[in-house]
């Protein structure tokens, strides 16, 4: 258990406040004892809070009522606070009631013994002493026998500089693909008129070399709208235009298209839905794609692909199974961040690409409030599923 200097020094007062002369032996010994379970706790007390001093990134002990019961170096060194003016403050009243702030405040007091803790909370607020900043907090809740001392401890990281540094990196990519944009475009009018005129000519050669050309700046067309989807999701600017939508009808229409390219899978359709949903049809059909054409390049050895469609607690769930090698789990945790890519071929090889599709497809998920996630085991296959709202 752990207690404040404060409140220790007034429960030894307590226990020490009659003279000896008037107390039996009974009552003094056991003033004796609490007097070595004091000092034991003081001297535990003291261990950890230099424990929490000696942390790099600010650490704030709260009690169950989310008042400050200490606050490490760093946390007084950043903020621009006194130990003085923290300790035995609420949390509250350090901040105002932003929304950000109010949706930290509530998980905190919902931290349970049965779900005690949550990891890299962002919160972006406006603080008093130093700016707008941009945090990562995590919280744990450590529990006691006497559920009235159980603590929390808040970790804060500062990722206000990264951020930055990713936004200037996405502004680049956003500025040099639409510059890139014109003189692709120019070059691909150019090819045309030139493919046109050797046509009438009948120079084989030069039709070859020109169909050559016009196809790797299709690709490097292909490169650049890729890019233009990462920097639009990553600035927020993934612009949904939505409508009513058949799912069903998309999803027959995509796996029609993919079965006439493919001879080496068949693609199966499961389950339907009985109503309309308010989706960007492009960018949802863009999901899609992209989870098939992964389920037929990592499961070449298998035949079948699996396409399912059902709703589940208020949302429609889209799933593409493939029975491939699968994920390992430490991929499996890593497979939608950018650039990311699998290793196959018993880890030897890369599978080619820029590992760019998943992220993108989480993206316009999200954008859609939903979620898309992977279920796999090695050797079995691997199922990507992602949810959309039922509306």
């Amino acid at each position: 258990m752990i207690y404040t200097r404060r409140a220790l020094k007034e429960m030894k007062s307590f226990l020490t406040s009659e003279p000896a002369a008037t107390l039996s032996p009974w009552v003094i010994s056991r003033r004796l004892l609490y007097d070595d379970k004091i000092a034991g706790r003081v001297e535990q007390y003291n261990h950890i809070e230099a424990i929490i001093d000696a942390i790099h990134e600010p650490v704030l002990i709260l009690d169950k009522e989310l008042t400050i019961q200490s606050a490490n170096k760093a946390f007084l060194k950043i903020f621009r606070r006194t130990k003085e003016k923290t300790c035995g403050i609420n949390l509250e009243e350090l901040t105002d009631d932003s929304p950000q702030v109010g949706n930290l405040i509530k998980k905190l007091k919902k931290l349970s013994r049965n779900k005690s803790y949550f990891e890299e909370l962002e919160l972006n607020y406006k603080f008093k002493n130093i700016g707008n900043r941009t945090m990562l907090i995590n919280a744990k809740q450590i529990s006691y026998d006497n559920k009235n001392s159980d603590i929390i401890l808040l970790s804060i990281r500062d990722i206000t500089q990264r951020k930055l540094i990713e936004q200037q990196k996405d502004d680049f990519v956003g500025y040099v693909t639409h510059e890139l944009k014109t003189p692709i475009t120019t070059s691909s009018a150019f090819i045309q008129l030139l493919q046109g005129y050797h046509e009438k000519t009948g120079d084989k050669k030069s039709q070859f070399l020109l169909a050559k050309v016009a196809g790797e700046l299709e690709r490097l067309n292909k490169l650049l709208n890729s890019f233009t989807h990462v920097y639009k999701a990553q600035t927020g600017k993934l612009d949904l235009n939505k409508e009513s939508c058949d799912l069903n009808e998309l999803i027959r229409e995509t796996v029609e298209m993919f079965q006439y390219t493919t001879t080496t899978h068949t693609i199966s359709i499961e389950g339907e839905l009985k109503k309309l949903v308010s989706i960007d049809k492009e960018r949802i059909r863009q999901v899609l794609i992209n989870l098939l054409i992964n389920a037929i390049k990592y499961s070449p050895d298998a035949e079948t692909i699996v396409v399912m469609l059902h709703e589940e607690n208020k949302k429609v769930i889209l799933s593409v199974q493939d029975f491939g090698p699968g994920i390992p789990k430490d991929a499996q945790l890593k497979i939608f961040e950018r650039f990311f890519r699998v290793k196959e071929d018993n880890q030897k090889n890369y599978a080619k690409g820029l590992g760019l599709g998943l992220y993108i497809a989480t993206e316009i998920v999200r954008a859609h409030k939903g979620k898309l996630w992977v279920e796999s085991t090695v050797g079995k296959g691997s199922t990507f599923s992602f949810s959309l709202p039922n509306s």
